[in-house]
């Protein structure tokens, strides 16, 4: 039994199947659609791409965890306060969303309109991405053209399947100024479609996953632009990064006071650690430059390759504070 290449048919099953229940795609716009970048959004209607199967993994995430929400609100005895994936068709324009879960009550029963957005993540980030807040919004939007009166918000629930983590960005509410740029958003990508505009690119953490970034222009060398939410992480691994070296010369420090006090070789303990000190024999080693030098002839026939990686560098601009 071959799994490796059913899964290569069984996936992307899996993927249309999904896209199906939210109709045909290239007859909307969707939420998702204007949160996302345009020229994107436009190759992807022109010049449909199948992402690879470790994409298609990655996006299945995203109904696993929506189905596991699902069943943990009606083990908890709410099912009667939502719905799922509602859908909100703007009066005039081939505009949709589809809500993942959308609350008619509060859990004391209190009437309310509330959406939730489920976010599959590889672990919780520190605020919500730009592109969430605006699906949210753009969602938002849409439910206060159907329901004028009442109480309406929103919230995020990032989900960190790996880790068993969940976090809960709450408090957004409707905003009309934002809603009214998303709607201008939208009808530019009408627009586009149509070849009245041209898809302009704009980098975000969804370029990750993008089949056309390969010629994107706002992906040329050797600058781009970050956005927001890569500035964060990369702030967040400089920071990181100087602590660690902050780390390995205090430990430099520690380490020679504590042999200074045990000697080469100490076994201690005490009510919260154990003290080990042993002793490493010498070993010999081959020394590459001497081996060129006195065997010329014999260093080409004992090199071995070695492969190569990708390096990492976030380094905090001058004068900044990270």
């Amino acid at each position: 039994m071959n799994l490796s290449s059913f899964f290569e048919t069984a996936v992307p099953a899996l993927s249309r199947n999904k896209s199906a229940e939210l109709g045909d795609r290239t007859q909307y716009i969707g939420s998702s659609d204007v949160a996302s970048c345009a020229r994107k959004f436009y190759l992807q209607r022109k010049q449909p791409a199948t992402p690879n199967l470790s994409t298609l993994l990655k996006f299945s995430r995203g109904h696993v965890a929506e189905t596991l929400i699902e069943n943990i609100f009606v083990a908890g005895g709410v099912k009667p306060l939502f719905d799922t994936q509602v859908e909100l068709q703007h009066p005039e324009y081939p505009l949709k969303a589809h809500i993942d879960f959308l609350f008619y009550a509060d859990f004391d029963g209190t009437p309310e309109l509330h959406v939730v957005e489920v976010k599959s993540v590889n672990g919780i980030p520190d605020e919500p991405y730009p592109q969430w807040i605006d699906q949210l919004a753009y969602q938002l939007g849409l439910l206060r053209i159907h329901h004028p009166e009442g109480k309406l918000g929103g919230s995020i629930l990032a989900i960190d399947l790996n880790a068993g983590q969940v976090h809960q960005f709450n408090g957004f509410e409707y905003n009309d100024a934002l809603f009214n740029y998303l709607y201008c958003r939208a009808l530019y990508l009408l627009d586009c479609l149509e070849g009245r505009e041209e898809a302009q690119p704009s980098v975000s953490q969804t370029c990750a996953f993008c089949a056309y970034r390969y010629d994107c222009p706002a992906m040329t060398l050797p600058k781009v632009e970050l956005p927001p939410e890569i500035e964060m992480l990369a702030c967040k691994y400089a920071k990181l990064n100087s602590t660690k070296n902050r780390a390995d010369k205090e430990m430099k420090s520690i380490r020679q006071e504590l042999l200074d006090f045990t000697g080469p070789n100490f076994k201690g303990r005490s009510t919260k650690v154990d003290l080990v000190v042993s002793s490493v024999a010498p070993t010999m080693a081959v020394d590459p430059e001497m081996l060129k030098t006195q065997y010329p002839d014999v260093y080409p026939g004992v090199l071995k390759g070695r492969a190569g990686y990708t390096k990492l560098e976030c380094r905090p601009v001058k004068g900044a504070t990270v």
